[in-house]
């Protein structure tokens, strides 16, 4: 955990007994479940940010049941296996942040969200070498030029934090849904469609690789199509009759992904 710093100054943190602290004594104890809070009150815009449990809960039933797993093979076969530090953003309850962990077994792994609830349910899985922080990411408690990769899985950022923290020679890699990514589903709910938005180039950085990965997609009716549901926005679309439909259907459908991978621009 030495690339964290403190979230009031800005000082490196060190650890105590009790979890972390700056040489300005700003204390920030050890959560029972490992995890550390580095979001200081004025930095939230609600009580609780961040997705909330329950949508949190359903998304580590989805994916661990694997329906997503050639994603994280595909980032593992971008990401070098021999890096020393690796933040993942908006990581959730800590699915890709746990393989990208064991991909990167010699690594200073990170797992960062601002949701309490979500980091919560990663650090129940913790292990040595990866600290999971509650954290915003538009002003991330990492020292500068500290990453040697950032991983950004559908989750926001500040360009300026994404180029103070990674190092010169590091890779920002950002994943994004691609034009076909559950297609059937978006035509069951949506009279018109509208394509997701294209990646852009994050300020700072300049276009490294573009790559793009589809899987199909068979859930079957029940506790895993409702789960996949309540992990989206679609769920949100739907009355509670529709939303039972779908859930007593299944589903099978295209899982499609964009991964755009950055490195520094030399001209910043």
């Amino acid at each position: 955990m030495k690339a964290l710093i403190c979230p009031l100054c800005a000082l490196p943190l060190s650890e105590n007994p009790q979890g972390l602290a700056c040489s300005n004594r700003h204390q920030f104890d050890r959560a029972k479940e490992g995890y550390f809070n580095l979001l200081p009150v004025h930095y939230k815009n609600s009580r609780e940010p961040g997705d909330a449990r329950q949508q949190l809960i359903a998304r580590r039933e989805f994916l661990t049941a694997g329906y997503f797993l050639p994603l994280a093979d595909a980032l593992k076969k971008i990401i070098s296996s021999d890096v020393g530090t690796l933040l993942d953003i908006g990581c959730g309850e800590g699915y890709f942040t746990r393989l990208l962990h064991e991909h990167c077994a010699s690594a200073d792994v990170y797992g960062l969200d601002i949701s309490k609830a979500g980091i919560r349910l990663a650090a129940k899985h913790n292990k040595q070498s990866l600290a999971y922080v509650v954290a915003s990411s538009h002003s991330l408690p990492l020292a500068d030029a500290s990453m040697d990769v950032i991983t950004r899985i559908y989750a926001p950022s500040k360009d300026e934090e994404l180029f103070r923290v990674l190092n010169p020679s590091g890779k920002l890699i950002i994943v994004t849904p691609g034009e076909q990514h559950l297609l059937a589903l978006r035509q069951k709910i949506y009279q018109t469609i509208r394509p997701h938005p294209k990646p852009v180039e994050p300020q700072g950085f300049k276009s490294f690789r573009q790559d793009s990965v589809s899987f199909s997609v068979a859930v079957p009716s029940g506790d895993l199509a409702a789960a996949l549901l309540a992990m989206t926005p679609f769920a949100w679309k739907l009355n509670p009759e529709r939303l039972q439909l779908f859930i007593n259907e299944g589903l099978v459908d295209t899982a499609h992904f964009q991964i755009s991978v950055y490195e520094k621009s030399p001209y910043e």
